[in-house]
């Protein structure tokens, strides 16, 4: 009880901290911005291409980008300051947002899709930078006793934006005032997030570094070099930094995987699918405020540990019920997606808590950048090889490797914690 309550009055004064508060609504609205433009992109090239492959172009668009971003970003943001580039971050989304509006609304359809893929693309590669930064001034606005229940409102926030951007506001943005609208909001989200964090103070671990003496590509080959490095010579980062990459690309496939196991399993409508998956996103709040209340009781490995073991089960139940067409088992598969969500909380959390406690303050940026480039990395086979493997072997077999895989990561775990 005492734990419980402690988390709690950290949580409220965090919520009293102005800095923190700032930082927190600002990647709210950023978040929304994002994901109501992957909305309305794929939204707008299936009302105007009527083609798979060029809504999978879409999805590519973003992933690679990404991917590219996240090599660089821990660099640029420890090297330049996470203050500075997370304005630049913010600004940079809301130019992207806004040529996606005026592009989409007053250009004829080619030139039209070349901006809506530039602009997923602009979004996602500037988003990494945005990442790197936030979570690398976390531990700073902060500090160590708190830094695990700001993780945990950083994800409540997380949900919370891709929540509106792809449940609430985002379809109906679309609905009443047509995709190009979700644009200009997002635009206008991602300014409110400059406003945001224009005032925060630099912090001072990069705050030297940005003023130091740059001496071109060698200096910046080193620091790409030194993410890396610190995750290499600490076996708790080596581990965690598999499992939360494991996690993450087993989660990717598993989206990309469920309008066919909604239209195809369950025989509903593919627009049915955000709900399918909503007692995922109640899964992972209550995950989350599991390992809050009880944080002592595990430590970091266990509890991710703990959280594969469970993603691991839901999954192979997941392949169990796709074995057979059963609309009637739409319970069951409502119960694999809250154990889901269930498991990644704590997963999550504990990840990214982890990679924020082990490295020096200095380097913190472009280790948190070396972990999200590995996991864009590592997502891009299976998202390319997965829905091929679901239709030529079936849903079932696919389902049932991913969760072996979560669930043998988690026994590792165990024997190490």
């Amino acid at each position: 009880m005492e734990s419980s309550w402690t988390r709690r009055q950290q949580m409220r004064s965090l919520l009293r901290s102005g800095p923190f508060l700032r930082l927190w609504a600002a990647q709210v609205s950023t978040t929304t911005a994002v994901y109501g433009l992957s909305l309305a992109s794929l939204a707008l090239v299936e009302e105007r291409t009527r083609s798979s492959t060029q809504s999978g172009l879409v999805l590519l668009s973003s992933i690679l980008p990404a991917f590219l971003g996240s090599l660089v970003a821990g660099a640029i943001v420890d090297r330049f300051g996470r203050t500075r580039m997370l304005r630049l971050g913010h600004l940079a989304r809301a130019l992207a947002l806004l040529f996606f509006w005026a592009g989409s609304t007053w250009l004829p359809l080619g030139p039209a899709l070349v901006i809506i893929y530039a602009a997923s693309a602009a979004a996602a590669f500037m988003s990494q930078f945005s990442a790197a930064a936030e979570l690398a001034l976390l531990p700073n606005l902060a500090g160590p006793e708190r830094l695990l229940a700001a993780n945990s409102l950083f994800q409540f926030g997380m949900l919370a934006g891709e929540g509106l951007g792809i449940v609430a506001l985002g379809p109906l943005v679309v609905k009443l005032a047509g995709a190009p609208a979700m644009g200009l909001l997002g635009a206008l989200f991602c300014t409110l997030a400059l406003f945001l964090v224009w005032g925060l103070p630099q912090d001072a671990a990069s705050a030297g570094r940005a003023g130091a003496h740059w001496s071109g590509w060698t200096a910046f080959g080193a620091d790409l070099r030194e993410g890396w490095r610190n995750i290499g010579r600490d076996r708790l980062l080596r581990l965690v930094a598999v499992q939360a990459t494991l996690a993450a690309a087993l989660l990717l496939v598993l989206l990309s995987l469920l309008p066919g196991l909604v239209a195809r399993q369950l025989d509903l409508s593919v627009e049915n699918a955000p709900y399918v998956i909503l007692p995922g996103g109640v899964g992972f709040a209550l995950g989350t405020v599991l390992v809050n209340h009880w944080e002592k009781s595990l430590s970091r490995q266990l509890w991710i540990a703990v959280g594969l073991l469970a993603v691991g089960l839901s999954v192979l139940l997941l392949a169990l019920l796709s074995r057979d067409t059963a609309p009637a088992q739409l319970p069951l598969f409502l119960l694999a997606a809250l154990g889901l969500g269930l498991g990644l909380g704590p997963v999550v959390i504990s990840a990214r808590t982890v990679f924020q406690e082990r490295p020096p303050a200095e380097v913190r940026g472009r280790v948190v950048a070396a972990q999200l480039a590995l996991s864009n990395a590592t997502a891009v086979v299976p998202l390319l090889l997965g829905g091929a493997l679901a239709d030529k072997l079936g849903f079932a077999p696919v389902l049932a490797v991913l969760g072996g895989l979560a669930l043998l990561s988690g026994l590792f775990g165990l024997r190490g914690g």
